[in-house]
């Protein structure tokens, strides 16, 4: 791989964004040359920014908040997982056309069974947030046959839209799932108890804020997983544990595992992700 790899990340907010040190983590590992760069885009701007970075010979892109839904409008080809999600977090360059795929959910499962040995078959799951990023993550989920996903929102109906959307494409059958969603209500939260909450919302990202959960909420819970990560402990993982969480996590090892798998897609190499996830980037 003599010419550098134009690669990108994109989202709002973007500042944050550990993507470029990841990957330039993954090219050290085989001598690859590659240009990371981070841009913050929104989806009015989305269009022309990939226009323009792929005319100018861009490779692959990393999509985050708030585009993933929106993103796969861009695409000329779109893979399953992107389809089942109904949203992507990568587009890549192919024999001229751009693909779409998500590698987030295969991030996840990775990150839970193989990093933290947590098992999703015949649990309680619970996701909080019904927009890209859980699209991204529960067919992924579903197909490690948990006994229970419930999705609750903020808005309710838009929780309701997703998990209908996702009946409508993922063959149900034969699998013993209680698939429920509704809204962020004591009343809808608290008729069960959890073995596992994953927060998908987009609060980690405004430091200091908090969705207000019922204390009663984690009561129980082996884990609570933000897919947000960041230095310190998330509010949403302060006061999991505070409110009985057994343990929390954030979503660094997420991060470096769906990472791994776009870098595979952009480069055709499978990275070693146990540094990065053994020792986070500051």
């Amino acid at each position: 791989m003599d010419k550098k790899l134009k690669l990108a990340v994109i989202g709002k907010p973007i500042g944050h964004s550990k993507s470029p040190e990841i990957h330039q983590d993954f090219a050290n590992q085989f001598d690859a040359k590659i240009e990371f760069r981070k841009d913050k885009v929104t989806p009015d701007t989305l269009e022309t920014w990939l226009d323009e970075f792929f005319k100018d010979g861009g490779k692959g892109v990393s999509i985050t908040l708030p585009l993933k839904e929106a993103a796969l409008n861009h695409a000329d080809e779109i893979s399953d997982r992107a389809r089942l999600a109904s949203a992507c977090n990568v587009i890549y360059l192919k024999d001229e056309k751009l693909f779409a795929d998500c590698t987030d959910g295969f991030g996840l499962i990775k990150d839970l069974e193989e990093n933290l040995k947590v098992s999703l078959k015949d649990k309680k799951i619970l996701i909080l947030g019904a927009g890209g990023a859980a699209r991204g993550i529960i067919p992924s989920i579903i197909e490690k046959n948990p006994e229970k996903l419930k999705i609750a929102n903020r808005t309710e109906s838009k929780a309701l839209l997703l998990k209908e959307d996702l009946e409508g494409k993922i063959d149900l059958k034969g699998k013993s799932l209680t698939f429920q969603a509704g809204g962020l209500t004591d009343d809808f939260l608290l008729t069960d108890s959890y073995d596992l909450v994953i927060n998908s919302t987009s609060i980690s990202t405004q430091a200091g804020e908090s969705l207000g959960l019922p204390k009663a909420l984690f009561k129980g819970a082996k884990l609570a997983y933000d897919l947000f990560y960041a230095a310190e402990k998330t509010v949403f993982m302060q006061e999991s544990l505070a409110d009985g969480a057994e343990k929390v996590s954030d979503g660094w090892g997420m991060l470096v595992e769906q990472g791994a798998e776009s870098f595979r897609l952009w480069t055709n190499l499978i990275p070693d992700t146990s540094r990065l996830l053994e020792k986070p980037i500051d």
